[in-house]
């Protein structure tokens, strides 16, 4: 876990673009090495979520230059930020199921960055910005886990 408590805004908001670059790797790379599985729906939401992970990126990087990013204590932003998790990776070789179980586990990661974001900041934009990153991560995560639950159902 990193360390954040002396991070600025600008560091945290750093770390969100690149997990963003790395979540839409993650999705190609799914994408290509799934592309032969048995469920042609999961590779389709794979480059599905890869486009959206860049959108997300291009968001942050297009916004950012209005958002009031100095000034704000790092106490403060390391007392926000003390919530995020550990992103997972997944090893070459897993079973689709394990990359559906490793892909929503990195959105809701990704959604704590974002709500933790949230509270950093009054500004309008910046909340309204980082409330509908929640939602969609959110969304996402909830779209992965009922793929993995189609596809491996529990016997009740």
């Amino acid at each position: 876990m990193r360390d954040w408590t002396n991070a600025t805004l600008d560091d945290i908001i750093d770390f969100a673009v690149r997990i963003e670059e790395e979540s839409h790797a993650f999705y190609v790379e799914a994408a290509r090495l799934h592309a032969d599985a048995v469920a042609p729906e999961v590779v389709k939401l794979f480059r599905i979520l890869a486009l959206e992970e860049q959108n997300h990126r291009d968001i942050l990087l297009r916004k950012r230059p209005h958002w009031r990013t100095k000034g704000i204590p790092h106490a403060e932003v390391g007392e926000n930020v003390s919530r995020i998790v550990e992103l997972p990776v997944v090893s070459a070789g897993a079973a689709l199921g394990d990359v559906l179980l490793a892909a929503a586990a990195r959105e809701r990661g990704t959604a704590a960055l974002y709500r933790s974001l949230m509270a950093l900041s009054d500004m309008g934009d910046l909340q309204e910005v980082f409330g509908e990153l929640v939602a969609q991560e959110t969304g996402h995560e909830q779209r992965l886990l009922s793929f993995h639950k189609s596809l491996h159902p529990t016997k009740e």
